[in-house]
């Protein structure tokens, strides 16, 4: 029986160059996708906030189109936190602020219902 050290500790050097980049490519990959779902989410966030300034806060509440961007929005920060988690960030709260995510948004985080079209990018 041979024992073999955990990979994070194994030398990079002994993996295979074609193992090594496929890992690079994977890592890319991920990296890629991160920054196309943040972009999604600030333009979630950004009609989220023109709805709230063209409504105002108590009448924005009550509306339905209001209440459809906050759902969008709720949607596009679930998909970047899981996106995050699979690069290995697991801490959000830096993040939140950083995008000044309300925390509405924050409470709606989650998948929106499928009988809902989504809209065109």
């Amino acid at each position: 029986m041979s024992l073999r050290p955990p990979k994070r500790f194994s030398n990079s050097f002994d993996a295979d160059p074609i193992e090594r980049a496929l890992e690079h490519e994977v890592l890319a990959e991920k990296a890629s996708t991160l920054g196309r779902l943040q972009k999604r989410l600030e333009k979630a966030l950004a009609r989220l906030a023109e709805c709230r300034a063209d409504m105002g806060d108590v009448q924005a509440s009550r509306d339905p189109q209001y209440a459809r961007a906050l759902a969008e929005a709720g949607e596009a920060l679930w998909y970047v936190v899981i996106q995050r988690e699979l690069c290995g960030l697991r801490v959000n709260g830096a993040f939140y602020r950083d995008f000044q995510v309300p925390k509405a948004v924050i409470l709606a985080m989650g998948p929106t219902s499928a009988s809902k079209p989504r809209p065109a990018e």
